[in-house]
């Protein structure tokens, strides 16, 4: 089963993540047998506040994706992808990043806290450590961004 939410999402990254990760759990309780699959597209922002120590490294669809990371943290039947078409992703050369229900407790076990590295803006960083950035190298095309999450 695939739903598209839309091709158009905005808003701030790591709150459409929070949000994603919550539809994901709502999904969860109704889904049928089969696999469901959520896509989205549109581009989100990152909001560099004072809360930020220092800012890291990262992008929109890498902070977008720690925070639904952190939402879908335990799961074993969840698996996301988040990236920019154009292949960079941000300040870096990734196109964005990988994580399912294990990300958060695999960037722990390393001692790389999830929550403050999203805190600080610095999601490449914390995907970095467990080696789930998507790295494609420049597409030459820009159409949009695309996350799929996958409810298995």
């Amino acid at each position: 089963e695939v739903v598209v939410l839309s091709d158009a999402i905005e808003g701030e990254a790591r709150e459409v993540g929070a949000e994603h990760a919550a539809l994901i759990l709502e999904k969860k309780k109704t889904k049928s047998e089969k696999p469901l699959l959520i896509l989205s597209g549109g581009e989100t922002s990152v909001t560099i506040g004072a809360g930020a120590q220092k800012p890291g490294k990262g992008g929109r669809n890498s902070e977008y994706l720690l925070a639904l990371a952190l939402g879908i943290s335990g799961l074993d039947d969840v698996h996301a992808l988040a990236a920019d078409s154009d292949g960079r992703d941000g300040s870096e050369d990734n196109a964005g990043a990988l994580a399912d229900g294990s990300s958060v407790t695999r960037m722990a076990k390393i001692g790389v806290n999830a929550a403050a590295y999203l805190n600080n803006h610095d999601a490449w960083t914390a995907f970095n450590s467990v080696d789930d950035l998507l790295v494609t190298g420049p597409t030459r095309t820009n159409v949009n961004d695309f996350r799929a999450l996958l409810i298995l």
